[in-house]
């Protein structure tokens, strides 16, 4: 019976050192785990910085001479790893033939965005923008100033000609179409229209890209002046050009 006993005790004061030396590799584990998840909290990576100056919206865009866009341009900045920054200063510049914008200068906000309303200028054809930030690349900006509606029509070539009745006269019409800025109007239909019974290479005539339509002409069958009108109908009223022409 006290041989049992003894056997007994020893078993359990091995199970109990057993025990103890588990329970102190466990607290170090957890010492260490511990240990390193506060090293990751406390770590910090490369501080963000301004990498690239994005459009966001809309391009391209087009309006008349002398109007604002319908939509204001869009830039957002984001850093070295592609998230939005905010608090970045941004300058807006466009040549002076190219309208003016609501602002010069303007600073992103919480979603790294930035805007201005940018107004043409004058000049039909294509302005720029651009957009920069520090010593970051310029973003530049592309849009079309349209010409606004036709507002006069003048005699380009073919006026004060002769030639012999019935003949066709050597140089065609040309007329050129402009608006109020003086910007050539594309796509303008002209009708022509004459007192003395010629004949046209076609009734009417559209302008191309620099405003101008042409047309060809035969004189009438009578010696004398002959009187040729180009005309273009608008909403506002209507606009014409005479060229004289002499019969022999």
């Amino acid at each position: 019976m006290s041989q049992s006993l003894g056997v007994s005790r020893s078993n359990v004061y091995s199970l109990a050192r057993t025990n103890r030396r588990r329970a102190l590799a466990a607290c170090a584990l957890v010492a260490l785990v511990a240990l390193v998840a506060c090293d990751d909290k406390n770590s910090t990576g490369p501080a963000p910085l301004a990498s690239t100056v994005v459009l966001v919206a809309p391009a391209p865009q087009s309006a008349t001479v002398g109007t604002a866009l319908g939509a204001p341009i869009v830039v957002v900045v984001n850093d070295q790893n592609g998230n939005p920054m905010s608090g970045v200063a941004l300058s807006f510049t466009v040549p002076s033939s190219a309208g003016s914008l609501s602002a010069a200068q303007a600073t992103t906000d919480a979603n790294g965005q930035a805007s201005v309303t940018w107004t043409l200028g004058t000049a039909a054809g294509v302005d720029s923008l651009t957009i920069s930030a520090a010593s970051l690349p310029a973003l530049s900006v592309a849009v079309t100033a349209l010409p606004d509606a036709p507002a006069a029509i003048t005699a380009v070539t073919g006026d004060q000609q002769s030639g012999t009745v019935g003949t066709s006269l050597s140089s065609a019409l040309a007329v050129k179409v402009t608006d109020k800025y003086g910007n050539p109007v594309p796509n303008v239909t002209v009708q022509w229209s004459d007192d003395a019974g010629g004949t046209f290479a076609t009734a009417t005539t559209t302008t191309d890209a620099n405003g101008i339509a042409h047309d060809m002409y035969t004189l009438g069958t009578n010696p004398g002046p002959e009187d040729i009108s180009a005309i273009v109908v608008t909403p506002q009223g209507t606009m014409q050009t005479v060229f004289t022409e002499m019969g022999s």
